[in-house]
């Protein structure tokens, strides 16, 4: 099974686009013999399920005409969730502060895995605190980088009030 990626990208980029979202990344699957078209959205202020509904049923149509996957196929398209994957610069620049899980594809100063808070980014790379140390790292050298859920942020701390 040819399933032409590149076209299904740029489709989802001008749709996403049309629909002043962003797109942040495409992924290509499959299960069994079908393929898996995953489509992971954003804007300003969170997606809505209203904005995926939408999206989906317009990218359907366009894909039923542009046909770049060869059978049947499941397409989904939802937010990054909250641990959201991290592939663009611009996806960095948004999360100044944040705390991140990175893998790279070789050793960093020892390491391969770091866990650290974002401190700066820019179209090269960025900077990552961890255990008041700050590393430079490239963003060549990234195999995987996620936003990680800080639980006390999120739902605060100390004993729920009744």
């Amino acid at each position: 099974m040819k399933v032409d990626t590149e076209k299904i990208t740029a489709l989802a980029e001008r749709l996403a686009l049309d629909e002043a979202l962003e797109l942040v990344d495409v992924e290509i699957g499959a299960v069994g013999p079908r393929a898996v078209i995953r489509i992971y959205l954003d804007r300003e202020g969170g997606i809505r399920l209203g904005d995926c509904e939408s999206f989906s049923r317009r990218i359907s149509a366009l894909l039923e005409v542009e046909d770049p996957v060869p059978g049947s196929y499941l397409l989904e398209v939802s937010s990054p969730g909250l641990e959201r994957k991290l592939v663009r610069p611009s996806h960095f620049h948004g999360c100044r502060g944040r705390t991140l899980k990175v893998s790279l594809t070789e050793f960093l100063e020892g390491s391969r895995n770091f866990r650290g808070r974002l401190l700066a980014s820019d179209d090269e790379g960025f900077e990552l605190e961890r255990d008041h140390t700050v590393y430079r790292i490239p963003y060549r050298l990234v195999r995987k980088a996620n936003l990680e859920v800080n639980h006390e942020e999120l739902f605060g701390t100390g004993k729920r009030k009744r």
